[in-house]
């Protein structure tokens, strides 16, 4: 039988506890009850006068950037441009300043402009601006050492060198093909046609395997480099033209100014850069091979290459290949220069054209 007392004291001990699960509840609700967001009030305060979006300059110059702060209730306190990681901090007074350029790469490149009141960014502009090259490519022309046989039905797109033999990919629908060539007979060693919707572009090697863009479909092909064998499909959101590799990253042209740095083992783009001139963007780059450092592409429509610095975008080296062009192909609209190709091991080089009767070794001499 339970005593008064404990049972006087089981009653204080529920009660108790009870009021502590009603108080913990209560505190639980506050807890999770909404609380009011702190918004920060975002307005548009600045204003370029100078330079224009988009305006072309050439890298290495300093330019003088003009802003003004439109009316606000907000007080702005400080200004910060950016660009390429580089800061620059302003006071609100401070309504302009140099940006010093030297360490862009050609093409476009962004400067954004933030305000801030109270260490919050209330505004952003973003001026656009395009840079060419700050530097005269040197002059080149193309000399021939050899002449081999090449298949005139070839429309040539991509061509690259490998262990003695010549790869070489052509294009046209109903024709596309990648093929395995014997380069001293034009005999042909292994071809693997394309379906007829496919009209292919650019090949090159990575690894043990070989990827073949095409033009239009946005997709692309992986073959087992022996066999030929297709391994699996890519997609990509530009036109394919050239392709080559650096032996880490592909590199890739859409025949505008833009080359594309991928991923080689997904496709994903990594990287661009915009290719330009000491008079402006080069437009319409084609086929592409990876050189000692630079990339040697062929510009469509045109009897000359340019080398540019894949990592400045600027080109440095124009070579010359009119006297190369085989008799009646001079002026030609379609069947034009098109495929380089280098043996690594003996510092050769390789050229021809779509359609062209010859394929020839050659050397560039500076002029």
């Amino acid at each position: 039988m339970i005593s008064m007392n404990k049972y006087n004291f089981l009653i204080i001990a529920l009660a108790f506890l009870q009021l502590s699960c009603s108080q913990q509840d209560k505190n639980t609700k506050q807890e999770i009850k909404p609380q009011a967001q702190n918004t920060i009030k975002r307005v548009s305060v600045i204003k370029v006068d100078s330079p224009k979006d988009r305006e072309m300059f050439t890298i290495g110059d300093e330019i003088d950037i003009q802003l003004t702060l439109k009316e606000s209730d907000i007080v702005i306190d400080s200004l910060i441009a950016e660009t390429k990681g580089k800061n620059i901090k302003l006071l609100p007074e401070e309504l302009g300043f140099k940006w010093q350029t030297k360490h862009l790469t050609t093409g476009t490149n962004q400067l954004k402009i933030s305000a801030y009141s109270e260490g919050n960014r209330v505004d952003s502009y973003y001026l656009r601006l395009r840079f060419k090259s700050d530097i005269k490519p040197e002059l080149y022309e193309c000399k021939i050492i050899n002449t081999y046989p090449h298949d005139k039905k070839a429309y040539t797109q991509g061509l690259f060198y490998d262990n003695g033999v010549m790869y070489e990919g052509t294009g046209q629908r109903g024709e596309s093909s990648l093929r395995k060539v014997d380069y001293k007979t034009g005999k042909l060693i292994a071809q693997l046609n394309l379906e007829a919707k496919y009209f292919g572009e650019g090949i090159t090697a990575f690894k043990d395997k070989i990827i073949q863009l095409t033009w239009t479909s946005k997709t692309g092909f992986v073959y087992d480099k022996a066999t030929f064998k297709l391994i699996t499909t890519l997609q990509y959101s530009t036109q394919g033209w050239g392709i080559t590799s650096d032996g880490e990253q592909l590199i890739m042209s859409d025949g505008t100014q833009n080359i594309y740095f991928l991923d080689p083992e997904y496709f994903n783009k990594i990287g661009k850069i915009e290719i330009y001139d000491q008079d402006g963007p080069v437009h319409n780059i084609n086929e592409l091979e990876y050189i000692n450092g630079l990339v040697y592409a062929n510009i469509w429509q045109s009897e000359h290459l340019i080398a540019f610095d894949p990592k400045t975008g600027k080109v440095v080296k124009l070579i010359d290949c009119r006297k190369i062009v085989p008799a009646g192909y001079q002026g030609e609209q379609d069947n034009v220069l098109n495929g380089i190709a280098f043996d690594k091991e003996n510092d050769r080089y390789f050229i021809t054209g779509k359609r062209w009767p010859s394929l020839f070794e050659v050397k560039f001499v500076k002029m």
